[in-house]
Formats: C-alpha cells, sequence, structure tokens
C-alpha cells in the first residue's frame, strides 16, 4: 500500500481539500487531486467536499457539528459546479480522451490550518453591515432628539416668559379691577340707599295716592247720591248704597278721615231711603256694625224696574267714578239694557229723572268716541272696536236678573 492509500484510510474520507500556501513543520503529504500506483496520475473526479478547507483539526478531532457543517457547504459547491458545468457543456460532447502521463510533479504543500471560510466571512459582512445600519440610525435618532430637546427647550423658555409676562398684566389687571370694583361697591350702596329712601317716598306717595283716590271717588259717590236724593231717583241711590257706598263708609270715617259734614250727609240720605221702604238695615249684636239691604219690593233680583236701573248705576259708577271704560262698555252691551227689545231702555227712561237720562246719554257718547261702544240707529248696543290696550276681564253684575216679563223681541235683520 502506497503512502496516499495509507492516508486515505487514515481520514476514513476520499474529499481532497487543495490550499495555497505550505505548511511549516511535518513533511508534505502527497496531495489527494492526484491517485493512482506506480507513478501513474489519474484526475480525480471532484466530490463536494473538494473545495472545503480543513479546520485545523485531525479528522479524529472534527466535531458533529462541524462536520454537519462541512456537508452543507459541500453540497451547495457540488450543485453550483454542476449547474455551471451544464450551462457550458456542449450539445454533442466528445468522448472522453485519456490524458497523457504527466510528469509527476512535487506535492503541493498541506493545506494551511485554522483559515476562515468564505461563509464566516459573509456572515460577518453582513452582521458587520447590520451593525454599522444600526449604529448609523442610533446616531440619527440621537441626533434627532438633540434638536428636539433644543427647540422644546428653546419653546419652554419663550413661553415662560410670555407667562410671566402674562401674570404679571394678569396682576395689574386684577389690581385695576379690585379698585374699579371696590367703586362700584361703593356706588351701588349709594344708589341702593338712594333707592330706598325712593322706595319708601314711593309708598308714602302711594298711600297718599291711593288716599287721595279714595278721597276722589268718596266726593264722587257722595254727590252723585245727593243729586239723586234731590231729583227723586230713590231707587238710584238705594243702588248705589247697597252696592258702593256702604262698604266704604267706614274707610271714609277711618282712613282718609273724611269731612264730618259729609259723612252725616250720607247717614241722612241712608236713613231716608229706609223710611221711605227702600232699604233695611241689619244690626249686628256683637261688633256694633250694620248691614244694609233691599226691601223685597225694591230687590233687583225679582224686580226687573229696579234690574234696570242697577245696571244703569253699575254702568255710571264703572264710567265716571272708577274710570273703567272696558267695564262701563260692558255692562250696556253685555245685558238686557243693550236692546230695545228687553224692554230694559223703556223703563229706564220711564222711571228715571233728567239728571240720570243725561248722565246715561253723556256716557254713551264718550264711549262711542273712543271705540268702546257702537250703538245703533234702533238703540241697540253692542261693543265697539277699541284698538287699545284693554285686560280681558269679565264685569259680571252684583246681583242676579229675574226672569223677565215678556219675550224678547229682537229684530232679524
Amino acid at each position: 500500500m502506497s503512502e496516499q492509500e495509507q492516508h486515505f484510510e487514515n481520514s476514513g474520507t476520499n474529499v481532497s481539500r487543495e490550499t495555497s500556501g505550505p505548511e511549516t513543520g511535518a513533511p508534505a503529504k502527497p496531495s489527494s487531486g492526484f491517485v493512482g500506483r506506480g507513478g501513474a496520475r489519474e484526475r480525480e473526479e471532484l466530490s463536494p467536499q473538494a473545495e472545503v478547507e480543513p479546520s485545523g483539526l485531525c479528522p479524529e478531532e472534527i466535531t458533529p457539528e462541524q462536520q454537519m457543517l462541512y456537508d452543507i457547504i459541500d453540497s451547495s459547491m457540488a450543485e453550483v459546479r454542476k449547474k455551471s458545468a451544464g450551462d457550458t457543456a456542449p450539445e454533442d460532447p466528445a468522448p472522453p480522451q485519456e490524458e497523457p502521463e504527466l510528469e509527476q510533479q512535487d506535492p503541493p504543500p498541506p493545506p494551511q490550518k485554522n483559515k476562515p471560510s468564505s461563509f464566516y466571512i459573509y456572515l460577518a459582512v453582513l452582521f458587520g453591515a447590520a451593525f454599522m445600519m444600526l449604529l448609523l440610525a442610533y446616531f440619527v435618532q440621537q441626533r434627532n432628539n438633540t434638536a428636539a430637546m433644543d427647540d422644546l427647550r428653546m419653546t419652554s423658555n419663550a413661553s415662560r416668559e410670555e407667562l410671566l409676562e402674562e401674570i404679571e398684566a394678569l396682576k395689574k389687571e386684577n389690581e385695576s379691577l379690585t379698585k374699579e370694583n371696590g367703586r362700584l361697591n361703593d356706588w351701588a350702596d349709594q344708589k341702593s340707599e338712594e333707592a330706598k329712601q325712593l322706595n319708601d317716598t314711593l309708598d308714602q306717595t302711594y298711600y297718599r295716592t291711593s288716599d287721595l283716590t279714595i278721597e276722589k271717588q268718596a266726593l264722587y259717590y257722595l254727590w252723585y247720591l245727593q243729586q239723586f236724593m234731590d231729583q227723586g231717583d230713590y231707587t238710584l241711590a238705594a243702588a248705589e248704597i247697597v252696592f258702593s257706598t256702604d262698604f266704604w263708609r267706614s274707610a271714609w270715617e277711618n282712613e282718609i278721615s273724611l269731612n264730618s259734614a259729609l259723612l252725616e250727609q250720607y247717614d241722612a240720605a241712608r236713613q231716608e231711603l229706609i223710611r221711605r221702604g227702600y232699604l233695611q238695615q241689619l244690626d249686628h249684636i256683637r261688633d256694633g256694625g250694620t248691614d244694609i239691604y233691599f226691601t223685597s219690593r225694591w230687590n233687583p233680583n225679582e224686580n226687573n224696574d229696579m234690574a234696570a236701573l242697577s245696571i244703569l248705576w253699575c254702568a255710571l259708577e264703572a264710567h265716571f267714578v272708577l274710570e273703567e271704560d272696558n267695564g262701563a262698555s260692558q255692562y250696556l252691551f253685555l245685558y238686557p239694557l243693550s236692546s230695545p227689545a228687553t224692554g230694559y231702555q223703556e223703563r229706564v227712561e220711564r222711571l228715571a229723572s233728567g239728571f240720570t237720562l243725561e248722565q246715561f246719554q253723556l256716557m254713551k257718547d264718550e264711549l262711542v268716541e273712543d271705540s268702546w261702544l257702537a250703538v245703533a240707529e234702533d238703540g241697540t248696543m253692542s261693543e265697539g272696536n277699541y284698538m287699545g290696550a284693554k285686560n280681558d276681564m269679565l264685569y259680571g253684575l252684583p246681583f242676579e236678573l229675574p226672569p223677565l216679563e215678556y219675550p224678547l223681541q229682537i229684530p232679524i235683520p
């Protein structure tokens, strides 16, 4: 057995690994690329392991992981070679010819140990490029962060200065407003005191005006009462006392201190109507007061003549005494006195004095002039087209109307 065969038997493989430099130390061994006996050299077909470089370890020292890596690299290189050989091979390859025997040359030097493979170099380059990319991205991010921090710091400083200036301005404005508020509070206290004084004056004026109004109305009531008594309109005088003046008798004496002579005149008229049978008095045993009523003969709830004259008094009082034209017009056009067909207008003309009829006509003329009332040619009274402000109050009669003595004869238009 030759020296080369002994070498392959010891290594357990036919893989030949070419090296590029001599190895120092042990004598060089024959190249694994040449095999045979008696000096004849034949080109061995390269296996996938032919290009793998040794790791510097003996075959017995190769670990399973290294052997697996070598097998993967040999398989990849073999496929590359086969592909490149297939691309460059002629369509009709010539039969192989025996190469002439070359003169035996010195075997190449043994491969250099511990030389890094191209795969590790490729991995190292990839990891290095990736690390450089990450490092570059880190530096760019740091630069951007530094620039952002500088901008934020500048903005913060500017905002802080602006806030300080704004705080100072707000302090000054607050001081100014505090002073203004104090001045306004003083002014408000002064005006409040003035308003209180004016309110007291207004209350006094109101009460005084109310007293004057009551006194004015009292004079109107007493004047009409005296006129009715003088003209013989005892029914109207009785209606005035029951529906109006007897209620104010105590107020005239206690609140406005009406002239005692006028009060004596009122009491005398009241007693005269009682004596004539128009009124009757009911004395209160406990408080000493009195109540006044119609007698049954002149009760407007039962007597149509008294009902007609009582409606007339309600209208005269609303217009001349209370100055409520809305109420006066309602008394004239809402109730039987509005139509000649009811007979109430005829009763008034027959029973009332000339003074009372003059007051009735004057009232109608003024209400028509102010558009509160409309009067037709036949004497029918209806609501006017008053366009001013007025309340929606309905003015009712202070008594119940008696049944009419004959049917209504309202003309059909």
